[in-house]
């Protein structure tokens, strides 16, 4: 079954304040396939476009966020039809014109019979396509007239109905779609063409299975079975750019329809409402009807003709923060674990140590978890890894001493977290500057633990933590080998990560089909850990969820037995990343036996104890840089919204 959008590509400029700020494909039907894509839903375009850059970038923008263009026809002698939207800032908010004739040279490049082949097109569908369209020209008519698939309307203009009679209105939509989408305009087009004086009379007349209203900041009305059904739009967002919001409702409502089985009802309208009116309170924050989906497409003015005549793409070679950090981080490990940091951390007498604390926060919780457990292995001294928020609600009168692993050297929260712990039982394990930390935080640069060097200053950049959670844990990890009268550090860490690095070049070059499935975005996936691998597993699901691209759940392997089983049997999807030392238990091989016909990702490591609980945080980070090129996106760098930052900058009290 495909989702299918039927008719000819259109380009839309976009201008803000008389300046052309940047294009991208559009046209209603196209838009509302965009957004069911990236649903997970299979769809595909059939149209036609001109064989320019105009129509290159029409069907790039839609293969882009994953709709089958293979059916997009390009035409050498016609100019790909293009639309140009305004905006112009009027007492603090935009307010915008839609128009088909260029606002600069005041060309309008737009053909107006459809140039899609309705023969051709009726011969390549499927019984069970689902067809979309946005208007009732000749061949569409035609299309629709001569197929028995479920068809879909999005009727946001009314011109093309003022050359019809009344009975041939009512002959090309009578009982012939599923849904018919309205704005207020055409609705009230309709009513006043018929005679007719509610919602209710449009649906009698028309007969499809459901009529949806859109109101803008007001909500919607929805009729179905003939009788209506008033929604508000609750908490409506600030608009930047309200265009594409009716194209993403319209989208969810079929989505959810085809995956209801094509059944409406009251409890159908209200979980779909939700969801819709979710999406589009997203689409209005961005600009561009498609800006919720994908940035607009930089262009440059040709020589001599207008740029909506003759321009050329601006293609930035984008630098992944995520790669850059990655390739640093072996050098960057091996100076921290070589600089004077470690000489201060030997000279901690852990031995003396009953009751310690290891607090961390984003990636660096997974070097205080890390550098926790370690301490305890080595010294016998009871240790616990926490967040901030979890030491500043604890009574910790018998902790004897406090480290606080923060890459900056001040994160606030760290700060604000000790500040009731004397100075002297606190230590800081940084990469920050340590004068700026001793006169932010008043602990003695004695009990400073950093290892930025003056060959070694640059620093990550990025959401992603790749030497803020392996450094810290390095270090500590020197103590071990020292421990074990072994100096061959250096060469365990590069083997790790050379190991690492060609294990998961190797694995995703061998397993793209699967891979492509697993990594399928909007999945979720099962972390199982336990055996010395929760440092990694924290590290990664931190990781997954800071890069925004999945959501992940994180299992004690044998607490997975106390019934956490019952969730995981009623999953559709069972995807599974499973950390593993060397050595296999006797639970753990009944536990991999019953996860075995389910997709696991395994990550098993060639040693047991601390090493393997390091050696699996080295697997981590190369795991998440794996993923981030395999579905190219840079998760160092992702999206989010400019009120998520306010809380992400707080520097108040926990």
């Amino acid at each position: 079954m495909r989702i299918i959008s039927i008719g000819d590509l259109v380009t839309d400029f976009y201008y803000k304040n008389g300046k052309l700020v940047g294009i991208n494909g559009g046209m209603t039907s196209h838009n509302i396939i965009a957004n069911i894509a990236k649903l997970g839903f299979e769809t595909s375009v059939y149209g036609v476009c001109g064989n320019d850059m105009a129509g290159i970038i029409a069907r790039d923008s839609l293969k882009e966020v994953g709709v089958n263009v293979e059916h997009v026809k390009m035409i050498d002698d016609i100019h790909t039809r293009c639309f140009h939207v305004s905006y112009q800032e009027v007492n603090g908010k935009l307010e915008f014109t839609s128009k088909k004739r260029c606002p600069i040279c005041k060309a309008k490049r737009w053909y107006d019979e459809s140039k899609i082949n309705v023969e051709e097109i009726l011969n390549q569908l499927y019984e069970d396509d689902v067809l979309v369209f946005d208007n009732l020209n000749e061949k569409n008519q035609m299309i629709i007239d001569n197929c028995d698939n479920r068809k879909m309307l999005d009727l946001g203009q009314y011109f093309e109905l003022e050359n019809y009679s009344d009975d041939d209105i009512i002959t090309k939509m009578k009982g012939k779609f599923d849904f018919i989408n309205l704005n207020e305009r055409v609705e009230k087009y309709l009513k006043n063409r018929f005679s007719i004086k509610t919602l209710e009379d449009i649906y009698s007349l028309l007969k499809p299975n459901m009529i949806i209203v859109t109101r803008g900041k007001t909500g919607s009305d929805l009729v179905f079975d003939h009788h209506i059904i008033h929604k508000i739009l609750s908490n409506p967002s600030l608009e930047v750019d309200p265009t594409g919001a009716g194209d993403a409702f319209f989208a969810i409502f079929i989505s959810e329809y085809i995956k209801n089985n094509y059944v409406v009802d009251d409890k159908f309208i209200d979980s779909t409402f939700e969801k819709a009116t979710k999406l589009t309170k997203q689409v209005v924050k961005k600009f561009g009807a498609r800006g919720h989906l994908q940035l607009l497409y930089k262009i440059k003015k040709g020589k001599e003709k207008c740029t909506c005549e003759e321009f050329e793409r601006v293609v930035r070679k984008q630098i992944k923060r995520c790669s850059i950090n990655v390739n640093h981080l072996e050098s960057r490990i091996i100076h921290a674990v070589n600089s004077s940091a470690y000489d201060r951390l030997v000279k901690i007498n852990f031995r003396s140590l009953n009751n310690s604390i290891f607090v961390g926060t984003g990636g660096s919780f997974a070097g205080a978890m890390f550098s926790s457990k370690l301490i305890n292995y080595l010294y016998g001294t009871n240790t616990i890894a926490l967040y901030p928020r979890d030491l500043y609600y604890r009574n910790n009168h018998s902790v004897d001493a406090v480290f606080l692993f923060t890459y900056s050297g001040t994160t606030n929260d760290l700060i604000i977290s000790s500040s009731f712990i004397d100075n002297n039982k606190k230590y800081i394990i940084t990469k920050g500057e340590l004068q700026k930390i001793v006169t932010k935080t008043g602990i003695s640069k004695n009990n400073i633990v950093s290892y930025r060097t003056n060959a070694n200053k640059g620093k990550e950049r990025g959401f992603l933590s790749f030497e803020g959670a392996l450094a810290p844990a390095s270090l500590f990890l020197k103590l071990y080998f020292e421990n074990k009268s072994r100096n061959d550090i250096e060469d365990f860490i590069k083997d790790s990560i050379n190991y690492w690095k060609k294990y998961f070049d190797k694995y995703f070059k061998e397993n793209k089909k699967v891979l492509k499935k697993f990594l399928k975005e909007g999945n979720s996936f099962n972390i199982f850990t336990g055996d010395f691998t929760e440092s990694a597993a924290s590290d990664l699901e931190s990781k997954i969820i800071e890069s925004g691209i999945y959501n992940c759940l994180i299992h004690e392997k044998k607490n997975f037995s106390h019934g956490r089983f019952i969730n995981y049997e009623h999953l559709s999807c069972k995807k599974n990343i499973y950390f593993k030392q060397k050595t296999t238990s006797s639970y753990e091989q009944k536990l991999l036996e019953y996860l075995k016909k389910d997709e696991n990702l395994m990550i098993e490591s060639r040693y047991d104890g601390i090493l393997c609980e390091y050696d699996l945080l080295v697997a981590s980070q190369y795991l998440i840089y794996a993923i981030s090129n395999f579905i190219d996106i840079d998760c160092s760098k992702p999206t989010y919204s400019e009120n998520a930052m306010k809380i992400y900058f707080y520097k108040g009290s926990l």
